[in-house]
C-alpha cells in the first residue's frame, strides 16, 4: 500500500523555520511567567471521558474526540449507549485537565498554586484557512488565592509577556462573570438559565450579535428578556 504522505485532515505538519519561531516564543513565555513565580506543569493529551463531559465546556464538548475501549473491554454487539465502547476522550483545553490536576494534587502543591501550562489540544471540528484540530494552547491560572490580587498578577503576567514577543498597543478585555449574572438577572432570565445563556453569548465572535439573538430565541427565551440582555452589550461598544 502507498505511503499516504499528508497528514491527518485539520493537522499539519511544522517545518524546522516555524518550529525555530514556535520554539522562541514558547521559551519566552516561559521564561517571563517564570519570572512572576508561575510554575510549569504537564497533563495526559488524554482525559476520562466522564470529566470532558461535564457540560462546563460549552460547545467545546460537542468536538471530542473520543477514544474507544481496548480489548475485553470493547464490544460492540452488546453496546447499548456511547458510555459502552467510549472511556477517554483527547483533551479539547487545559482547563477540564488542570481542574483534575489539582483536585488530585492540591495536599502536594504550594498555595496559591500558580500554574503554567503549554500544550496541544484535539478539537473535532470542521478545518479551514487558520482553524485546526490540532494546536496549541497556553494557560496560567492561580489556585487558591479569591482576592483581585489574582486577577491583577494575570493581566500584567500577560500583558508583560506580549510585550516582550513585540506586541504593541494591543488592549485587554475582562470578563468577569458576576457582571454577567447580574446583566442576566436585570434583564429577567432566571438564575437557573446561566450557564446555557452564557455558552450562548460565549458564541459572539463567531455568530455575531445576530446569532447570539437567534439562538437565544430559539432557545426558548422571553424575547423581551433577550433584547434587553443584549442591548446591554450594544450600550458598551457603542461606548
Amino acid at each position: 500500500m502507498a505511503l499516504n504522505k499528508k497528514p491527518v485532515t485539520g493537522m499539519k505538519d511544522i517545518m524546522p523555520e516555524e518550529m525555530q519561531i514556535r520554539d522562541y516564543v514558547i521559551h519566552v513565555i516561559k521564561e517571563t511567567y517564570g519570572k512572576f513565580g508561575f510554575t510549569p506543569m504537564e497533563t495526559p493529551c488524554m482525559e476520562n471521558i466522564e470529566n470532558l463531559s461535564s457540560k462546563q465546556g460549552g460547545e467545546n464538548e460537542k468536538l471530542i474526540f473520543k477514544i474507544l475501549k481496548r480489548g475485553e473491554k470493547l464490544n460492540l454487539e452488546t453496546a447499548q449507549s456511547e458510555s459502552d465502547i467510549v472511556d477517554f476522550g483527547m483533551r479539547y483545553d487545559l482547563t477540564v485537565p488542570l481542574v483534575r490536576y489539582y483536585a488530585n494534587h492540591a495536599n502536594e502543591l504550594p498555595s496559591p498554586f500558580k500554574a503554567l501550562q503549554v500544550g496541544n489540544v484535539w478539537r473535532a471540528d470542521k478545518p479551514q484557512k487558520g482553524r485546526y484540530r490540532q494546536f496549541m494552547q497556553c494557560d496560567i491560572d492561580i489556585l487558591g488565592e479569591e482576592s483581585n490580587l489574582a486577577e491583577i498578577e494575570l493581566i500584567l503576567a500577560t500583558t508583560t509577556t506580549l510585550g516582550r514577543l513585540g506586541f504593541k498597543n494591543f488592549q485587554i478585555r475582562i470578563n468577569d462573570r458576576r457582571l454577567l449574572k447580574a446583566m442576566a438577572a436585570y434583564s429577567g432570565f432566571e438564575e437557573k438559565d446561566f450557564d446555557n445563556v452564557f455558552i450562548i453569548l460565549d458564541k459572539m465572535d463567531k455568530i455575531g450579535m445576530e446569532g447570539v439573538e437567534r439562538e437565544l430565541i430559539a432557545d426558548g427565551y422571553d424575547a423581551g428578556s433577550v433584547e434587553k440582555y443584549l442591548a446591554l452589550f450594544r450600550d458598551m461598544n457603542a461606548a
